[in-house]
């Protein structure tokens, strides 16, 4: 199932919806540009997409992590969250509407507003959470907070790479055996099942802070633990993996990959050819 990375970005938020605002601001959509002069559209439309969003997305992020939500899929996570988010924000614009806006006699029920509110929310937080890293990347992970030389330093003998915590509630205590990427998703694969989170493969390795394993190739990464060898068949290097599953390894990664990994590579000879093949 395709997760829907939902973070706290700044950067995206600060373009995204200033520059609603100031679409807003300079087309006057819904009578605002006939009713209101400039700076009357400057507070409202401000207000307006600021204000709704200040609402929506405290409550999206808590609904959409909650362990309550975690066996619904992603998609439905997400809609659901801006659902709730909404209602709050229809009623706050309605109240703006009320004050800033009473030139305007907006007559819409609180009801069409609503969904107005909710249609027009989920596309924005999808281009901000989908599109917008698909275009721009993916944040880079926060330095860790180092704690004060005269405090205790809390000893963690199993630390949780923070992509773990940017996947489902179930895969979050289980440990991760490989990545690959799948367009432009990472599939990445747990002892307890794979999930698919919108990211480059260089964005999730360095959010395994330094969880021991090797990139194998452009387009794979696997974790040492649960390599179980490497192995030749005619032309092809492959990793052999616990779950049985090979990967392949980049003839420009070999070398690299065999010292990390600590195995040399075993020539497997495929009867007639046609296991090599099947794999080929």
């Amino acid at each position: 199932m395709r997760e829907i990375d939902v973070v706290f970005d700044p950067e995206r938020k600060l373009f995204l919806y200033f520059g609603v605002a100031f679409m807003a601001i300079a087309v006057g959509p819904f009578g605002t540009y006939e009713a209101m002069g400039l700076w009357d559209r400057t507070v409202f439309w401000t207000l307006d997409v600021m204000g709704g969003m200040v609402i929506i997305v405290p409550v999206l992020h808590v609904f959409y992590h909650s362990r309550l939500m975690a066996g619904l899929p992603s998609l439905v996570r997400f809609g659901l969250g801006v659902a709730l988010g909404a209602l709050p924000a229809a009623g706050f614009i309605t109240l703006l509407y009320g004050t800033i806006g009473a030139d305007l006699q907006i007559s819409t029920p609180f009801p069409v507003l609503y969904i107005e509110v909710t249609v027009f929310s989920t596309l924005l937080l999808l281009t901000e959470f989908i599109l917008w890293p698909m275009v721009f990347g993916t944040p880079e992970p926060q330095p860790a907070v180092v704690a004060a030389p005269h405090e205790p330093v809390p000893v963690s003998k199993s630390p949780v790479p923070a992509l773990l915590t940017r996947l489902a509630v179930e895969h979050r205590d289980a440990a991760i055996i490989s990545i690959s990427m799948q367009d432009h998703y990472a599939e990445v694969t747990t002892t307890v099942g794979t999930a698919l989170i919108l990211m480059r493969l260089n964005d999730a390795i360095d959010l395994l802070e330094g969880y021991p394993g090797a990139r194998i190739q452009r387009s794979h990464w696997v974790a040492k633990d649960f390599v179980t060898g490497i192995e030749r068949s005619g032309r092809r290097v492959e990793v052999r993996l616990q779950d049985g599953r090979t990967l392949p390894i980049g003839a420009t990664y070999l070398k690299a990959v065999q010292q990390s990994l600590g195995f040399a590579v075993t020539d497997v000879k495929a009867p007639n050819g046609s296991e090599a093949a099947r794999r080929g």
